[in-house]
């Protein structure tokens, strides 16, 4: 996979955390560790968690703004749905705004 963040979900789909690849290379480079490390040792809180039911652009902006994160998880009712990254959401809102003005 090209993407460097990794969802964390139970069996049902609900959002857990994240897993970045920096933070599991270590470990795909050495077997011996495969059984050693638990998903629970390396996994992280998302920096912010965008609600696709609930947020409204200006919150997911400031979510990216005060996160300073470049992805974040989307959930719908706590489920895990993907990841947005900032960039395209910016090309998105810019290819709206010139789609409004000419």
């Amino acid at each position: 996979s090209s993407r460097n963040i990794f969802p964390v979900i139970d069996d049902k789909r609900n959002f857990i955390g994240i897993i970045l690849l920096d933070d599991i290379r270590p470990i795909m480079f050495d077997e011996k560790m495969y059984d050693e490390v638990k998903v629970s040792d390396i996994m992280q809180r998302a920096p912010a968690i965008i609600d696709i039911e609930n947020d409204r652009m200006k919150e997911i902006m400031a979510k990216f703004q005060d996160s300073n994160a470049w992805n974040l998880p989307v959930v719908k009712d706590g489920k895990y749905v993907g990841f947005i990254s900032k960039s395209k959401l910016l090309t998105a809102y810019r290819q709206k705004l010139i789609e409004f003005t000419v």
